[in-house]
């Protein structure tokens, strides 16, 4: 069995489009507004873009898994994929992606979708899985807005 599941939550930040880009566009800087993340690396060779395969660990259970990036447009959007990572006899395959816009007046518009793939146990859960979804990524744009507009 399989379900795909979306969440997209937008943000409006007091910074300029290119702040926001460096920031959420820095794989190790993941942990420091994704809640469940606590260590992204780098595992491919050459510059961060389309390509780039990170791995990562998330918690509960420290459960390690991979993703690459699928698109890269520099200071717009990236776009992200992965194998699914297995948990209590299902499975998250991690999709989603990000775009930063002008919003006028030294603000930006991040909008981050999310989009992960079920499977087993995790695909009857999907109702739940969206709903604590939305409400941490909620979460997680707050904190990413303060980390930005508080270090201006």
């Amino acid at each position: 069995m399989r379900r795909a599941i979306e969440v997209q939550v937008e943000v409006q930040i007091a910074r300029a489009p290119e702040d926001v880009w460096a920031f959420v566009s820095d794989p190790e800087r993941l942990p420091e507004w994704l809640g469940e993340f606590r260590k992204v690396v780098k595992q491919s060779d050459g510059p961060i873009g389309k390509g780039t395969v990170l791995r990562y660990t998330i918690d509960p259970g420290e459960r390690s898994g991979t993703m690459q990036f699928l698109e890269w447009e520099p200071g717009r959007r990236l776009a992200w994929d992965g194998p699914p990572l297995e948990w209590h006899g299902g499975a998250a395959r991690p999709r989603g992606f990000l775009e930063v816009t002008e919003a006028g007046e030294g603000h930006t518009r991040l909008v981050c979708c999310f989009q992960p793939l079920l499977t087993g146990s995790m695909a009857l859960l999907a109702p739940v899985m969206k709903r604590w979804l939305r409400k941490q990524r909620m979460t997680d744009t707050a904190t990413l807005k303060t980390l930005l507009e508080s270090s201006r």
